[in-house]
């Protein structure tokens, strides 16, 4: 290197300034695999054994996309009531929100107005809401059909995905826009390509 010792190239102030953080937070009811889902994002991986989420799990990963190198931070929220403390802590500044629930559980359908009510009250700024059916891949066992699903998400004015997270079915296409989403609406590619 050409580089003297303790002489950096860069102003870390500037090159931390630089990257592009993003804040993406998942709820819903206990079990409905949000999880999973985060999982599938960050690690192409599926776990069939089901462990509750104590309080928050975490993920991250770098995604490139449009153009654009994102730190994607993945706040998974326990669906259980008594962590409401330190979940609504974590609704702020939250970019995007996605909103599971499981095809084949009505009370965790049922569940999604409690949790849009939360959302409202805790989060700050406009993060984009997306409502999530997850575990499509149990057509046999599945009682929320997708009309419903989508009715709701209309009514409330919220995106729409079906996914499965043990197959992987939408759960790409569900992250891509989300972020596509979040880098347009925080103007990303003018903070990249200052002159574009």
């Amino acid at each position: 290197m050409d580089r003297k010792p303790g002489h950096l190239t860069k102003n870390p102030q500037d090159a931390v300034n630089a990257l592009n953080w993003v804040k993406v937070v998942g709820v819903g009811s206990a079990c409905v695999g949000k999880t999973c889902l985060v999982k599938h994002f960050c690690e192409s991986k599926f776990s069939a054994g089901y462990q509750p989420t104590v309080g928050v799990d975490y993920g991250f990963k770098i995604q490139h996309c449009e153009g654009i190198d994102l730190r994607v931070h993945l706040w998974d929220l326990s669906g259980s009531t008594e962590y409401i403390d330190v979940r609504n802590e974590l609704y702020i500044q939250a970019d995007a929100i996605f909103l599971a629930f499981d095809v084949t559980n009505q009370a965790t359908f049922d569940a999604l107005d409690s949790w849009l009510k939360e959302i409202q009250r805790y989060t700050t700024g406009t993060p984009d809401l997306i409502v999530v059916a997850n575990k499509t891949d149990l057509k046999q066992k599945r009682v929320i059909s997708t009309n419903e699903s989508k009715k709701w998400a209309n009514q409330n004015r919220i995106k729409y995905f079906e996914t499965s997270a043990a197959t992987g079915d939408g759960v790409d296409r569900l992250f891509q826009d989300i972020l596509v989403t979040i880098i347009e609406r925080k103007k990303l590619w003018k903070k990249a390509n200052p002159t574009g």
